[in-house]
């Protein structure tokens, strides 16, 4: 009995699910008929009234409309009653999307939202564009305040004013906080995710550096051209990051000099510092090629500052008086002609370099005369090559005995000279 019951449930169950199909379908068809036939009668009441010449009074008719008695023109009873059947309409659309969305809300509901507000945009503009194209018929445009979301034109096309100046600022702060605000977001989702936290936040922070700058630029540049427009430029400083261009251009004033200066020296004291920076990641393999390298830059950048300072000295007319430039050497005040000075700086030069060559020649002779004593008292037969090598010795020992002799001659000319009494000038 039971496997019986177990058999006729389904059964039973396919049967009640047909018999509920075939009844929509059938109260379709009926509602379908109905619809037709009253159709049908409409359209011949509505003939029947035309033809015995009543039309459009025809109110018994049933479903009968009326014509409009002002075809092509909206009257305000008209344009209020579309107002109230857009807003019925609206409101069912409304209906309708809250409906769809809250079958896909826990998958779709970012979708489903952003629908709604597309649809919501739709409407009201519709509704906008209505109540303007309404206010521009009547001719009390662009006085539309009473038309939702209604923006009055521009009364000043072409020009900027104060107030729109400044609220163009303030729109740009809000959208420039807005994008700092995305960066760090993504800024935050990158360090979470990609790499090392150092690498990552670098650059993070040098984009958001480059931004501002270009948002900063933006600005700047506004400033500066609502400056031009009111006939203020150059006086701008109350724009930022404003500069002033050259009062003088083409000349270079003593304040742009020392100015100009100073850069250079802060810009040589940073190229130093990167050079130390860069000398010491290779100072354990490399550090006789840094140290050089070194030098050399600070030899270019002292010859860069001394080259200008002598050229300003030229173009002032102080030169030569230039002994406040780093190096400077003054030139020869009499050229051509050597002074007593000069003179006795020389002849102290040769006695150091006499001295020096004496020192040499003495030692060369000392080492000669060892060799004749060996050569002396060796008994061995001397070749054709050792007479040679003898003569060339006996050379050299005369050769230094005279260098030794002009030595002497000249510093018994220097002690002369130093006893002649220098003319007074």
């Amino acid at each position: 009995m039971r496997s019986l019951l177990v058999f006729l449930l389904p059964l039973a169950a396919a049967l009640l699910s047909r018999n509920t199909e075939q009844e929509k379908s059938c109260v379709k068809e009926d509602t379908a008929m109905r619809s037709q036939f009253q159709n049908k009668l409409a359209g011949i009441c509505e003939d029947m009234c035309k033809e015995v010449g009543a039309f459009p009074n025809c109110a018994q008719c049933p479903g009968f409309v009326a014509p409009d008695s002002t075809p092509g023109v909206m009257t305000w009873d008209e344009l209020l009653e579309h107002m109230d059947n857009l807003v019925e309409w609206g409101q069912g659309e409304i209906k309708g999307w809250h409906s769809q969305a809250a079958k896909f809300i826990q998958t779709e509901s970012k979708s489903c939202v952003a629908n709604d507000m597309t649809h919501r945009l739709a409407v009201q503009n519709k509704l906008a564009g209505i109540c303007e194209d309404m206010c521009k018929e009547v001719g009390a445009f662009p006085n539309c305040a009473q038309c939702p979301g209604f923006v009055a034109p521009d009364s000043t096309p072409g020009v900027m004013t104060w107030d729109e100046l400044l609220e163009h600022m303030d729109n740009l702060v809000e959208w420039g906080q807005g994008q700092i605000k995305g960066w760090h977001s993504q800024a935050a989702k990158l360090i979470q995710t990609s790499g090392s936290v150092a690498s990552t936040e670098t650059a993070c922070v040098s984009m958001d550096l480059k931004s501002r700058v270009a948002f900063q630029n933006k600005l700047a540049g506004i400033c500066e051209d609502m400056c031009k427009e009111v006939g203020a430029f150059p006086n701008c400083a109350q724009c930022p990051g404003f500069v002033a261009p050259d009062s003088t251009p083409g000349v270079m004033t003593w304040d742009e000099l020392l100015e100009h200066m100073d850069n250079l020296v802060e810009w040589g004291q940073g190229e130093i510092k990167g050079w130390r920076s860069q000398a010491a990641k290779f100072i354990q393999t490399r550090e006789g090629s840094c140290l050089s390298n070194d030098l050399k830059h600070r030899a270019s950048v002292q010859n860069r500052l001394a080259g200008i300072c002598e050229d300003m000295c030229k173009e002032v007319g102080a030169f030569p008086n230039c002994a406040q430039c780093p190096g400077f050497v003054a030139p020869d005040s009499t050229p051509g002609v050597m002074t007593w000075d000069e003179l006795l700086e020389h002849m102290d030069n040769l006695v150091e370099w006499g001295q020096g060559r004496s020192r040499a020649g003495i030692h060369r002779q000392q080492s000669s005369f060892r060799l004749k004593t060996r050569l002396k008292h060796a008994p061995v037969k001397i070749s054709s090559t050792g007479r040679s090598s003898r003569t060339s010795l006996r050379e050299s020992v005369r050769t230094c005995a005279r260098r030794l002799e002009l030595t002497q001659i000249a510093l018994n000319a220097l002690a002369l000279l130093r006893q002649i009494p220098r003319p007074v000038s």
